[in-house]
């Protein structure tokens, strides 16, 4: 009986997870928390995310 093995390609699909890969920025219709979590992540302070409006944070943080 011949076995096959399975050899990833380097055109595979399946993208590989790094623990340092940067997570991607929310969508724009994305709750404020979640835009407050994303801007904490990149280094802003959690009361200074927590006052500005989503659409300042989408500004600073969603490019």
């Amino acid at each position: 009986m011949l076995l096959r093995r399975h050899h990833p390609r380097a055109d595979d699909e399946s993208p590989e997870i790094t623990e340092n890969a940067p997570a991607p920025a929310p969508g724009r219709s994305a709750l404020k928390a979640e835009w407050i979590a994303y801007a904490v992540e990149r280094g802003l302070d959690q009361d200074a995310a927590e006052q500005l409006t989503r659409e300042q944070l989408i500004e600073q943080y969603g490019g």
